[in-house]
């Protein structure tokens, strides 16, 4: 069995700060592969950009202080995408989109922020600093999601061209993969109302990836998630006796202002 999205949240150790050491990568030209207008290409990339070059584009464009707990999990996801984008084979897929928006959109619910804006800052900086398009991977997200939402069966879902063009990469071992496809495909069942082994094994099927690293990678985060929503409501907690304190010590100061105030009148 695999999680309900409620289970899936994001999980990472609790750190003070956002660590700027490097992993660095060493530089030499690469081909990547883009599609347009349904053909392939092979692009030459000379000098990819590091994992310091990605971090320190994503502090440039968002160069203000995150809570510990949020910038501990988003430094892990940037330096996790950097890999993935920076891959020879990588190629935009939707079902990507899917997972990662998901999983960056339960990150921040309950974003500790006054600016209401603050996630989709955060998020297009963050699709910047790796050199893609916020605004596409969001609305990729958007779309998978209502097709998703709009299947009544299995059949319904697997019957999307993207499955048969994944299995088409998988074979010829040109799909890069990470844990945000997996993501991706338990929402796309999550949304249709099919989340059962069977039909997530129909996906794996479909889709050429293999159920076990399907389920190991949601196994992974299910865990890695929980401990980051514990993480969110410790700090709430901690968030709240900080407000009660602030909230004593005004009450305080202002019966002393009032007795003052009677004291003078006398």
């Amino acid at each position: 069995m695999f999680a309900t999205h409620q289970q899936l949240r994001f999980s990472s150790p609790v750190s003070t700060s956002v660590t700027t050491t490097t992993l660095r990568q060493k530089k030499s030209p690469l081909m990547r592969t883009i599609s347009r207008g349904g053909v392939v290409h092979a692009v030459a990339m000379a000098n990819p950009a590091t994992v310091a070059d990605t971090k320190a584009k994503f502090t440039k464009g968002y160069p203000y202080p995150l809570p510990s707990i949020w910038a501990t999990v988003l430094q892990e996801l940037l330096v996790g995408m950097h890999f993935t984008v920076t891959s020879s084979k990588y190629q935009h897929e939707e079902m990507r989109s899917l997972g990662f928006v998901s999983v960056f959109d339960q990150l921040f619910e309950g974003y500790p922020t006054e600016d209401p804006n603050a996630k989709e800052k955060i998020f297009s900086t963050f699709m910047e600093a790796l050199g893609e398009d916020s605004k596409k991977w969001r609305a990729d997200a958007e779309k998978l999601s209502a097709f998703a939402t709009e299947q009544t069966s299995i059949d319904g879902i697997i019957a999307n061209p993207m499955f048969a063009s994944m299995k088409s990469k998988v074979e010829s071992k040109s799909l890069v993969y990470d844990k945000f496809i997996a993501i991706g495909f338990f929402r796309a069942l999550e949304m249709s109302k099919q989340t059962s082994p069977e039909n997530l094994k129909k996906i794996s099927e479909a889709s050429g990836v293999t159920l076990e690293k399907i389920n190991g990678d949601l196994g992974l985060y299910k865990s890695v998630l929980s401990r980051m929503n514990a993480a969110k409501e410790l700090q709430a907690e901690v968030l709240e006796r900080e407000r009660r304190k602030t909230a004593e010590r005004m009450e305080k100061k202002a019966a002393k202002d009032a007795k003052e105030v009677a004291e003078t009148s006398d």
